[in-house]
């Protein structure tokens, strides 16, 4: 029965052309609860045939139409729509829906239709797009927009006791005001259902999260075997006495290590000072912090032979301090300062010294290694270079005047040095 209020839009559809049809963009899609149109379908060409069939189920449309026979317009385009996707033939349909009295199956198709028409702009006029809009929105106060959604894209949905879809994850639909039923079932899982309560016009989700699925118990097989003959060999244990890396500190070499102060003295021999060796004594002072110390050393030695076979002694001293580093019980340090020769000559009546002393800085590295013996005693080995910042000459003055140097020092001076050092 056509409501008296949709005369006006009865007169309107009738001056529609049915050969005058939108064609469909490609972010439509189809309403949930038709079926729906894969890709290829949407564009696919209708063949002559088909598509003189769709505009002939649209002619018949709109003459049951303009003859008042609304429910034989509606299943005419109907009809038409299942063999090809038209927006805008869906909102005609929409609307001759709206003409009917209001029923909860009835708000349901048409607005399905109307929403089609609406999302994808249909319609050859802006009247006619307005129509479609201003309908929709009177059917959707009237339903309720329900979105799905689920863990599984497998789970299928039923709505109600009539609407059964694969969710394929999350899809919508429209129901009617009141309380619907919604279950959701998955192989091997156990049914879940709630309950979607509308009122008119709103929107709602509802999620539904499937529980893993309970593992079974792993089974667990006993095999039980025959005791076999039990050996038991037994063999002597080589007992080998500690590596030095196994063997704790003594209390000596702990106890030394605890000392910050040391001074020592001992025997030093001395290469490159004079042309001879030069032995002497050595005096030494370490002032030792964890793995840094800090040395401080005055030498002295004297040479044990002629100077190029002329009574020339040479007396040798050096005075150094520098900065050492520690590794165990060996060190190495670097130290800068001086050194001073002090050269003598017997009398006679052919030569006498040019000069008697001097004094030349000089720089050097060395390395040591000292010994504990108790926790305040420790022997000291140490051997270093020490490179002269010049030469040193020793010239001779003859009786006529004439200066012949003697001999020429080395640029670098070797010592090795062992020493007594007391902690405290």
């Amino acid at each position: 029965m056509v409501r008296p209020s949709s005369r006006a839009t009865l007169l309107l559809l009738l001056t529609l052309s049915a050969s005058t049809m939108a064609a469909e963009p490609e972010t439509s899609s189809a309403p949930p609860n038709e079926p729906k149109p894969t890709r290829a379908s949407r564009y696919r060409k209708l063949s002559p045939e088909a598509e003189e069939r769709f505009k002939s189920r649209v002619a018949v449309g709109d003459r049951a139409l303009e003859a008042g026979r609304l429910n034989e317009a509606a299943d005419a385009y109907s009809e038409a729509l299942s063999m090809k996707h038209d927006p805008r033939l869906s909102g005609r349909l929409g609307l001759v829906l709206s003409m009917f009295l209001p029923d909860p199956r009835t708000d349901l198709e048409m607005a399905f239709a109307l929403q089609v028409a609406v999302s994808e702009a249909a319609g050859i006029s802006s009247a006619e797009r307005r129509q479609f809009f201003e309908a929709y929105e009177r059917v959707r106060r009237r339903v309720c927009r329900l979105d799905v959604m689920t863990s599984d894209v497998d789970a299928m949905i039923s709505i109600g006791s009539d609407k059964r879809v694969r969710s394929e994850g999350a899809f919508w639909t429209f129901i009617s005001p009141g309380e619907t039923k919604v279950t959701a079932t998955l192989s091997g899982r156990e049914d879940l259902k709630q309950t979607a309560e509308c009122v008119g016009g709103k929107s709602m989700l509802l999620q539904f999260e499937f529980p893993e699925p309970a593992q079974a118990q792993p089974q667990v097989i006993t095999i039980e075997k025959e005791p076999k003959e039990r050996r038991v060999v037994v063999r002597e244990a080589v007992r080998t006495a500690p590596s030095s890396q196994d063997r704790e500190p003594s209390n000596a070499t702990a106890d030394a290590s605890s000392s910050r102060l040391w001074g020592g003295i001992g025997p030093v021999m001395v290469l490159g000072a004079a042309p001879s060796v030069s032995v002497g004594i050595s005096g030494s002072g370490y002032y030792r912090r964890k793995e840094f110390s800090a040395v401080a050393t005055i030498r002295g030695a004297w040479s044990l032979g002629d100077t190029r076979g002329l009574p020339i002694d040479t007396f040798s001293a050096s005075a150094v301090v520098g900065p050492c580093a520690q590794w165990g019980w060996m060190d190495g340090c670097a130290f800068g300062g001086v050194t001073f020769w002090a050269h003598s000559m017997a009398a006679n009546d052919v030569y006498y010294l040019r000069s008697g002393t001097n004094v030349i800085p000089s720089l050097g590295l060395g390395a040591g290694a000292t010994f504990p013996i108790t926790h305040k005693l420790s022997a000291r080995l140490f051997a270093d270079a020490t490179v002269l910042t010049r030469d040193l000459v020793v010239d001779v003055v003859t009786t006529e005047g004439d200066v012949v140097p003697v001999w020429q020092t080395n640029r670098v001076l070797f010592s090795v040095s062992a020493s007594l050092m007391f902690g405290r």
